[in-house]
């Protein structure tokens, strides 16, 4: 009986030194959510969905604007030759192409600030 009870002493004591660091390492449970009919934006913009086709196009015509802007204002700032009004001209294009490349980038992170608005996360977001 002493026998028995020793080696239930050291196999008592080698399970808890086991079993100690196992609870030390354990996980609480995820607090409980309500769910929201909108818990995700992916849901209204998913990678082929029509909100997303729609700002690519937008993206990328914004880009194709702002490179033709630059350009024209370029050509506007060469043939200026001295002549103040189409320096102001050149300058007033040029203000025009990034104009364009904020609404563009805008345009961009619409799927993120729609997110960040609804609650939705910020994770996973975009075309």
């Amino acid at each position: 009986m002493k026998n028995f009870s020793v080696a239930l002493a050291k196999w008592g004591a080698v399970a808890a030194a086991l079993a100690v660091p196992t609870m030390a390492l354990a996980i609480a449970p995820a607090p409980l959510s309500i769910p929201n009919r909108l818990t995700n934006i992916n849901q209204i913009t998913n990678g082929s969905g029509l909100v997303c086709q729609i700002i690519n196009w937008i993206f990328w015509a914004l880009i194709v604007m702002t490179i033709i802007f630059v350009l024209v204002a370029a050509f506007k700032y060469l043939t200026a030759a001295g002549d103040s009004e189409k320096v102001k001209s050149a300058g007033a294009t040029l203000l025009y192409a990034v104009v364009a490349v904020v609404v563009a980038l805008i345009a961009k992170g619409l799927p993120l600030i729609i997110s960040s608005f609804i609650g939705g996360g910020l994770t996973g977001v975009g075309c």
